[in-house]
């Protein structure tokens, strides 16, 4: 279709609506449209560029483009946006944990409102688990609790408070929040046939400065912060990368552990968690001894500095740092 299309315009046709729109594909698109008086594409476009401007003959573009297919592997945490500068030195790194929308502690906004105004945020980094999905879980999902869709729409409306309060974001990709990209795995989805991050959880805007990846390192006047969702031991993960570590997942430990060589300090630190504990979701922590410690943490000037959302008999933040 493409060659046929092609002959009904002689070269130089072709080459003087190139050059009147020699980075608009769309435009050219419109020319070719009312020019041949059948529907040309975009991708149409971009292929008679190759011939005519780029390469030089039909032959050569095809080749060139048979060269550029290469077999792609993607992985569920290449939703990059709007980057910050990843080679800045950061002096104040706040660090959220677990929030496993939509069954996120009811203060959360509130309390990380406070710490806003508190501390001179430089850089926002999310632990992930940023949903919860419980609804698509390998597990047997709880009859009582809402469907999947239900659940996620509920989601989007507390991810939508937090994108509010901190529209820039780095988020660690992580167990629960690509619970779609393993259960598709799980059943022989492809990934290229999923949607984005940003497309399920904000569809309205996309959230250009979140960005979703395996893990994030940052530095500081102290030296860098490797941050990922989960470890068995930071601590031992920061010896290893020779760096700090923050993570988050365990929910019940939110603690800071330092190790030093005769050359090097290092810590590593366990965030905590903004879960409900109080959610039906959560029913089955009743009988584990260790509860959800609920806070957050911000790393000033390289030193982390735990923030406990302290709470009343009753289960919810007193309402101060």
């Amino acid at each position: 279709m493409r060659g046929s299309l092609m002959k009904l315009c002689t070269k130089e046709q072709h080459l003087r609506v190139l050059k009147l729109h020699p980075t608009d594909n769309t435009a050219a698109a419109e020319l070719y449209t009312d020019l041949m008086g059948k529907a040309v594409g975009s991708s149409n476009v971009a292929y008679w560029r190759r011939i005519f401007v780029t390469e030089g003959t039909q032959g050569k573009a095809d080749q060139a483009i048979m060269q550029e297919r290469k077999l792609r592997v993607p992985q569920p945490d290449d939703d990059i946006g709007i980057l910050p500068d990843l080679d800045a030195v950061y002096h104040c790194i706040l660090h959220i944990p677990d929030q496993h929308a939509p069954y996120g502690h009811p203060d959360t906004i509130r309390f990380l409102q406070a710490v806003k105004d508190a501390f001179p945020i430089d850089i926002v980094v999310n632990a992930g688990d940023e949903t919860d999905y419980h609804g698509l879980s390998f597990h047997d999902a709880d009859p009582n609790l809402d469907s999947a869709g239900v659940e996620l729409e509920k989601a989007k409306v507390q991810l939508s408070r937090l994108h509010d309060l901190f529209p820039d974001q780095l988020v660690c990709n992580s167990n629960h929040g690509s619970m779609v990209f393993r259960k598709a795995k799980h059943h022989g989805i492809p990934v290229q046939m999923l949607k984005k991050y940003r497309d399920v959880l904000f569809p309205e805007h996309g959230a250009p400065h979140w960005s979703w990846a395996e893990q994030w390192m940052l530095d500081t006047p102290l030296g860098p912060v490797l941050f990922r969702h989960q470890s068995s031991n930071p601590v031992s993960d920061a010896a290893h990368e020779r760096c700090n570590v923050m993570v988050g997942h365990n929910h019940s430990k939110f603690s800071v552990e330092y190790c030093a060589s005769k050359d090097f300090l290092y810590w590593g630190a366990t965030g905590g968690c903004l879960v409900d504990n109080k959610s039906y979701a959560y029913a089955y922590g009743k009988v584990f001894t260790k509860k959800p410690i609920i806070g957050c943490t911000v790393i000033l000037e390289g030193r982390p500095m735990l923030i406990p959302m302290v709470l009343d008999k009753a289960g919810n933040w007193i309402g101060k740092l």
